[in-house]
């Protein structure tokens, strides 16, 4: 697709709204100006972006209680070629019904790991009532596009092949993740079709939705030029991660899921927008495809925060955004059942 067959994106009801969304966000401006040696700047090579983020994730990890009780987790590997590592959470309510979620952590489809994301998935488990199934997928630049795809396909198919072992309703299947992981359950739910598979919701954390040099005037889409220098995430490293990426065609839906030319088969979705985060716009004009394209669809915008905020448990904004996360996962089972 070249640069002149992308569609314009449409201005609905959520990316008119962008500017309202980039106000300033006092409690993230005084934790900045206090912690900034906490926040991550990523630069240098891809050993240095990943140490960056598991220096991040640790800090963070000080602030948190991972929740212990009222599931059960467990490690597993595949016995595919590339022996795929998952981490199953179970919960153990009388409640739960089999419901399970794919999940994929975020990083730029270059960082992370099945630590890194371990307490929302614990959240989900047993707040949502979902088995949850983590996916350590492999990473660019050592394994580019589309590698990582092809990861989450795996993960899939070992779902219904080991349902009945592990108690696994695949009538009731979700995908969710934060940023590139967002961007691999958006693309699965673009594929499940082909793979006769249907897909009952999806949860995106920030999602990366459209290739970064896409982010043209023809798009609308501003906010990739607007946070040039915004910490956590910027243009910059967003650009770096979708190099190590290397996928053939940047607006190929696979890669860019906003661009595909027919989202009516989605499934509802509930998506989380940072307010000053250079992926913005993109989610924003997701959302609005989606519900002109007739699919439910429930935002959760967090104004004047940067990309993955929620890495600071100890703001007051990430425990509304946990708050949000669940019930957003409840609402996209509900749709279900209404149904």
């Amino acid at each position: 697709m070249s640069r002149e067959q992308i569609p314009s994106a449409s201005t609905g009801q959520w990316l008119s709204q962008r500017d309202t969304f980039a106000i300033e966000n006092l409690e993230w401006e005084e934790f900045y100006r206090n912690n900034r040696s906490k926040v991550p700047h990523l630069t240098g090579s891809v050993q240095q972006y990943r140490q960056t983020m598991r220096e991040a994730k640790m800090r963070a990890q000080q602030h948190e209680s991972p929740i212990v009780e009222g599931l059960k987790v467990y490690d597993l590997t595949t016995d595919s070629p590339s022996s795929l590592k998952l981490r199953i959470y179970k919960p153990l309510s009388p409640g739960a019904n089999g419901a399970v979620m794919i999940y994929f952590h975020g990083g730029g489809w270059a960082l992370g790991d099945l630590e890194g994301e371990d307490n929302i998935c614990r959240v989900l488990c047993v707040q949502a009532m979902l088995n949850v199934v983590s996916v350590d997928y492999r990473l660019a630049p050592e394994n580019p596009h589309p590698a990582p795809i092809q990861e989450a396909i795996t993960a899939l198919r070992w779902l219904f092949q080991n349902n009945l072992t592990h108690g696994f309703d695949t009538s009731n299947i979700y995908v969710g993740g934060t940023s590139a992981g967002g961007n691999l359950a958006a693309v699965l739910c673009q594929l499940s079709p082909s793979l006769g598979v249907e897909i009952r919701g999806q949860l995106l954390r920030s999602p990366v939705l459209c290739s970064s040099e896409l982010h043209c005037q023809r798009m609308g889409l501003r906010s990739m030029e607007q946070f040039i220098d915004t910490p956590i995430l910027n243009q910059r490293s967003m650009k770096q991660f979708i190099q190590w990426y290397q996928p053939y065609d940047r607006a190929d839906p696979t890669v860019s899921p906003l661009l595909s030319r027919d989202l009516g088969g989605s499934p509802p979705s509930f998506i989380m927008i940072c307010g000053r985060d250079p992926l913005r716009d993109e989610a924003l004009a997701y959302a609005d495809k989606l519900e002109e394209s007739g699919i439910p669809v429930r935002v959760a915008v967090y104004p004047g925060m940067p990309h993955a905020f929620w890495i600071f448990p100890e703001l007051t904004a990430t425990k509304t955004a946990t708050q949000d996360m669940i019930s957003g996962a409840r609402w996209l089972i509900s749709e279900v059942r209404s149904t």
